[in-house]
This record gives C-alpha cells, sequence and structure tokens, in this order.
C-alpha cells in the first residue's frame, strides 16, 4: 500500500468523487420512491375522465333555450342523469381543478376564527360537486365514508388534507376539524368537516401545502368530469359510449380517456428523470470497476514475486485472495469520511421542502458505501483470482 500511495491517492479521490454523486443520485431516488408510496386519496380502479365544454351562445351549433328555467346547468344535469343510466356506469361527478395529474393551482388560505389570526393553512382548493366524491370515493381519516363525506361536502362543509407545511404557516389541520374557519378572506366562513388524504397533481409530487375539497361555487360552470364504470365493465362502457351519453342541449364531453393515461403522461417528466439518473448511476459504476480492475491487475502482475514468496512461506490461496480485497477495501475506508461529510454538507445546506423522514437521506451514506463496497469487490475478484493460481516455483525460477 505505501509503494502504490499515489495509485491510491487518485482512486481515493475518484471514490470521493463518485460516492459524492453516487450519493446524491440514491437520495433523489429515495426521495422519489418515498414520496411515491404515499396514499394517493382517491380509487382510482376503472375511472374515466373528461373535459366538460359549454357551446358559447355566438356559435352557430348553439340551441336557444326555450324560457329562463333551461340553461347550461340543466343540460349538464340531464348529461350526468343520461350517465347515469348508463347500464356500465357506478356513477360520475363533476368539478373544477378537481381531477389529479393537473398541474393547474388554484390557492388559497384557511385562517381560524378560534386562534391568533396570524395561524392559516394555505392549500390548493379542489372544487367537486358531492357526486365526484363519491365517483373518486374519496374517504375520511378518521373513517368517514365517501357518502358521509359527499353529504359534508353538499352541506357547505370543507374536507381538508393533513398535509402540515411548515412553510405554509402553523394552523394543524386536525385543530381546524369540526371548527368555523375563513376561507379566503373574513367574509368568507365555513365549517371543515373532515381530514382526507391530498390529492396530489401527480405521484411523485410534493405536498408543499395543503389540500382542501370544497363544494363548486353556484356561479361556476365545472370543467371536468369523472366516469366510473362498474368493476371490471371499463371496455363495455367505452363501446357503448354514443353522443346521447357525451352531449346533452349545448354541454359536451370531450377528451375522454381512463384516468391511468393521464397518470403516465403527468409522470412522463418523473420516469425520464428516474431513467437518467440510473443509467447515471450505473455509468459511474461501470468507470470505478473498471478503474479498480486495471489497476489491481496491473499490481497483480507487479507483484508476482512477492506473492509467490508469501505462498512459499505458507500463505494459503485465501489468505493471497482476502489481502488482495482487503487493500482494496482500505482505499475505501480512506474516501468514506470524505464522502460522509460532502453529504452532510448536501442535506445541510440544500433546501428539500420534500416533508421527508430525516434518516431517509442519511440512510442513503451507508446504502452508497455498501454500493462502492461491491463494485471494488467486484473490480479485484478477476485479478486476486488469478493472484491465487500462481506456481511459486514457475514464478520464482527467474529470481
Amino acid at each position: 500500500m505505501r509503494n502504490e500511495w499515489r495509485s491510491n491517492v487518485w482512486m481515493t479521490v475518484e471514490l470521493v468523487v463518485v460516492g459524492t454523486v453516487l450519493f446524491a443520485i440514491a437520495g433523489g431516488l429515495a426521495s422519489l420512491a418515498y414520496i411515491y408510496q404515499r396514499p394517493a386519496g382517491i380509487d382510482f380502479s376503472d375511472i374515466h375522465i373528461g373535459r366538460l365544454g359549454y357551446i358559447p351562445q355566438s356559435a352557430s351549433t348553439f340551441s336557444p333555450y326555450p324560457d329562463s328555467l333551461h340553461n347550461y346547468n340543466t343540460d349538464l344535469e340531464m348529461l350526468l342523469v343520461n350517465l347515469k343510466n348508463n347500464p356500465y356506469v357506478e356513477d360520475a361527478g363533476t368539478g373544477t381543478n378537481a381531477i389529479p395529474y393537473n398541474y393547474n393551482y388554484s390557492g388559497s388560505m384557511l385562517k381560524s376564527k378560534d386562534t391568533d389570526s396570524t395561524t392559516y393553512y394555505m392549500a390548493n382548493f379542489r372544487y367537486m360537486s358531492p357526486d365526484l366524491v363519491r365517483t373518486l370515493r374519496i374517504t375520511g381519516l378518521r373513517g368517514e365514508t365517501p357518502a358521509r363525506l359527499a353529504a359534508m361536502v353538499d352541506e357547505g362543509a370543507l374536507l381538508i388534507s393533513d398535509t402540515n407545511y411548515e412553510g405554509q404557516g402553523s394552523a394543524v389541520p386536525a385543530d381546524l376539524v369540526g371548527h368555523e374557519v375563513f376561507c379566503g378572506d373574513s367574509s368568507n366562513v365555513v365549517k371543515v368537516g373532515a381530514l382526507v388524504n391530498a390529492i396530489r397533481r401527480a405521484d411523485y409530487e410534493p405536498m408543499t401545502a395543503g389540500m382542501v375539497i370544497a363544494g363548486t361555487p353556484s356561479d361556476w360552470m365545472p370543467s371536468e368530469i369523472a366516469i366510473r364504470a362498474k368493476e371490471g365493465k371499463s371496455r363495455e362502457f367505452m363501446e357503448s359510449l354514443s353522443s346521447s351519453y357525451l352531449e346533452s342541449g349545448n354541454v359536451y364531453i370531450s377528451d375522454l380517456m381512463t384516468i391511468d393515461k393521464r397518470r403516465e403522461s403527468a409522470h412522463l417528466q418523473f420516469d425520464n428523470m428516474t431513467r437518467n439518473l440510473t443509467a447515471c448511476a450505473i455509468f459511474l459504476l461501470v468507470a470505478v470497476f473498471l478503474g479498480i480492475l486495471g489497476s489491481f491487475w496491473y499490481r497483480t502482475q507487479q507483484r508476482i514475486p512477492e506473492i509467490a514468496l508469501r505462498k512459499v512461506n505458507g500463505a494459503t490461496d485465501s489468505e493471497v485472495f482476502r489481502r488482495l480485497i482487503s487493500e482494496g477495501l482500505m482505499i475505501l475506508v480512506f474516501a468514506i469520511p470524505f464522502i460522509v461529510a460532502l453529504a452532510a454538507l448536501v442535506i445541510t445546506q440544500v433546501e428539500l421542502g420534500l416533508e421527508l423522514p430525516g434518516w431517509l437521506l442519511w440512510s442513503m451514506i451507508p446504502v452508497t458505501a455498501a454500493i462502492l463496497a461491491l463494485t471494488i469487490v467486484a473490480g479485484i475478484l478477476f485479478p486476486a483470482r488469478k493472484a491465487m493460481k500462481i506456481n511459486p516455483a514457475e514464478a520464482l525460477k527467474d529470481q
């Protein structure tokens, strides 16, 4: 090890650089995996989603209403009735910014009437009809059924997520349940009905704010529709669709698709990022493997007489093998303190804002060290096996 100190220093520097980058990649992938496994907040099975369109009165295809009792709302109600009468449909509902995998952000805040007005709960508002709460099968964190939550929304109550992001105020969501709050400003007072899982814009996206489900305001026209087919009947539902199910008067449904298709589209950038990070990690490990392999292959060739003398003096093949392996791992031991220092700097200096547990990123340090150790052992394995097969008599005959 002393004779090869220059080579060892360069390999230590290489391991420090590769180990730090590998830690960052492992931390990023672990963070995405941790965020992905959180509850989605809805049941995705057999869900179809679409956009609601309204023919403007200026269009030539607009059908005038016979009296003031008929309008876009009555057309929308008839459209929903037709859909619910479809033999393959379980339920259907409408909303605005209500369907996941939509990157719109409708932000507002809640302030409790019972506490200091400086505490607030910042949230992404999702406006839903009670039907949509049942269609998405949203359940409460305290055991409330979709039907019970739908009734709360119908009564004007809010459903909020348990997300408590410290950067967005100090109101604790659980403390707001059952209490009246100011919604947006002091002129709008509503009651918080229950806690639910947050509906995220993408499964890989951290919740950097809370989420509120509210009823659609009476003067709004919903922009989205979700239809739940009966279990296992999605294909039959799509085949049964006709114009009578997709339009009614001046209201129509467009871009109808399964929610899984929209999910794939929303996750495309995250999937690409995951693939690129994984490819980068593999490239770095291959570089380390080839560097260790070349260096120790050269060392083994230069040390044939030394290894032969060791075997003449009683060293077994396994002892020679372990010696070479331990030399490689010793280099990693020298690199570990520097990797830990740089990893700690990354953890403490980077503003994560991801609501990750403290142990997650720190646990990636031993994971990184273990991966590097396995790579080093794999790189030394072939030269070490070559050293085990050295015949002392042939190696020393020229000495």
